[in-house]
Order: structure tokens, then sequence, then C-alpha cells
């Protein structure tokens, strides 16, 4: 049975991939997907989440895409989770971009590399991804440090508008 906040997820998600093409040209797309992703995490109403808050939505997040609910996540049932950006990135015919950062942040998660992400390999990875995008060390991240820094986000966004290169 899955709980109230991972209907919310599942409904944010979906509520994202519907979204997309909405959003305005100011800012990428895959940029609004963050932000829309931060707004529904628990405290960003302050203009910050803790690491709890972010650690408890990984969780729900994880619960969500177990889908045989075995405790640890496969290859495919990482795949099939979409951020909302998989619509972003079909539009841009950039969807292998997409599949592949969603394997290279599988990979850095499966930190024993046994083909499975378990759900302590999961916290763990959320841990240290907190750790990395939070740049000012004030154990919050802010808007900025989540789209710049959540290390999912910016393999995402890296995948569907790459930087030019010179």
């Amino acid at each position: 049975m899955r709980s109230a906040t991972q209907t919310i997820i599942s409904s944010m998600l979906v509520t994202g991939l519907l979204a997309a093409p909405l959003f305005a040209q100011e800012k990428s797309e895959g940029r609004l997907i963050a932000e829309a992703a931060f707004a529904n995490l628990a405290g960003s109403e302050r203009g910050w989440i803790d690491q709890g808050g972010f650690t408890n939505f990984g969780g729900d997040a994880f619960a969500v895409m177990d889908y045989d609910e075995d405790l640890k996540l496969s290859l495919s049932e990482f795949l099939v989770f979409d951020t909302g950006m998989r619509a972003v990135a079909e539009e841009a015919d950039r969807l292998d971009n997409h599949d592949t950062a969603m394997r290279i942040v599988f990979a850095f998660w499966d930190r024993d590399g046994d083909g499975f992400v378990s759900k302590s390999e999961h916290t763990r990875s959320l841990s240290y991804d907190f750790q990395r995008a939070d740049i000012n060390d004030d154990a919050r991240l802010d808007l900025e440090e989540f789209t710049t820094g959540f290390t999912l986000m910016v393999a995402l966004r890296a995948a569907i508008n790459p930087a030019p290169v010179d």
C-alpha cells in the first residue's frame, strides 16, 4: 500500500510530464522541472530544505520506484522512474542521452556493483548527493543548490541540454 506522500510523488511526476511543454522559454524545461521538484519537498516553502526532508522525500521516491517491493531497485525499475524530464528529452530528441544519464546515476548509486540499488545504498547516495550540493556547507539546500548540485537533476539536465563545446 502506497503512502500519501508516495501518491503525491507519483502525481507530481505525472504533472511534470504533462506540464513540460507548457513552460515558458526564458528558462529551460529541465530547470523548471527541477524547480517544481524542489517546490514539492517538505520545507521548501522556507526557501530551503534540510537533509532530513531531502532523505524522507528520497525514501518515498524509493518506495515508488520499488515496484516489486523487494527493498532494492533494479536498473529497469530505476529507468521507469520519471522525474518529468523524459518528455523534455524526447521532445529535444535526446531520449538516448536521458537514459544514459539515468544509467550513470544508477551505477554511482549501486555502490557494491551488484546490479541493484539497495535501500541503504539509496539512502547513503542521497546523503552524499545532499552534501555535494550544499555548496555553502550550511546543512541546507536552497533552490539554486538543489537545481545545480543534486546529482540526478544535474545529470538529466546536462543530458537534455548539453553545454556547447568550444
